[in-house]
């Protein structure tokens, strides 16, 4: 859905810089922008493997938790949703 194109910077900063820019674009509605950030956050998981070590997984789950907060600042209920998810 969205294309995404990431520079030469550190993968945390790359993932959550492309979410804020997702999240500040006033042209993508509401849906669109908490799909893509979505999106994002899929593609970090489907990386896991059962060869990944216990900080990458650390990582992951620290940077979904960023994600589903930057949802939740501009759609209350998906964001509070997705982070009572993530403590079951």
């Amino acid at each position: 859905m969205f294309n995404f194109k990431l520079k030469n910077m550190s993968e945390e900063q790359t993932i959550r810089k492309l979410a804020e820019k997702i999240a500040k674009d006033f042209q993508l509605s509401v849906k669109q922008k908490t799909d893509s950030i979505l999106e994002i956050d899929q593609i970090q998981h489907q990386n896991l493997g059962i060869d990944s070590k216990n900080f990458e997984r650390k990582k992951v789950k620290s940077d979904s938790k960023y994600l589903y907060k930057l949802i939740q600042s501009f759609n209350k209920e998906d964001g509070n949703l997705l982070l009572k998810s993530l403590d079951a």
